[in-house]
């Protein structure tokens, strides 16, 4: 074989290799907006999350009428500690990104919040 059909084989193999990585999801792409969350000893109690999310109904529904895909709820998700806890904000597409985003840039739930594309 020659130098250049070398190369191209090289070539194809390597982008199928990275391409079946990236469809099985051993290689992630990143979706660009979802949050960092805290680590787990940092996040408050799970009483505190609920009573925020619960004093701050109409923070909620703005949030919630972003988009038929948003989703405001208090999670758990330190394995081990059940009562550390997040509120965690799901969304499905870029536009309602940006309105949850724009909806907590003028407030806040005063805890701990995550943006989670789904």
């Amino acid at each position: 074989m020659n130098r250049v059909s070398v190369f191209l084989v090289c070539l194809f193999g390597t982008l199928l290799i990275v391409g079946a990585g990236v469809v099985s999801g051993v290689i992630p792409l990143s979706r660009g907006h979802d949050s960092a969350r805290p680590p787990c000893e940092q996040l408050p109690n799970r009483k505190s999350v609920v009573d925020a999310v619960a004093s701050h109904q109409d923070l909620v529904t703005r949030v919630r009428k972003v988009g038929p895909g948003v989703k405001v709820d208090v999670a758990t998700p330190c394995e081990g500690q059940p009562d550390r806890a997040i509120v965690s904000i799901t969304y499905t597409t870029e536009t309602e990104w940006k309105g949850v985003d724009a909806v907590l840039r003028q407030e806040g739930f005063g805890v701990a919040v995550e943006l989670v594309s789904k």
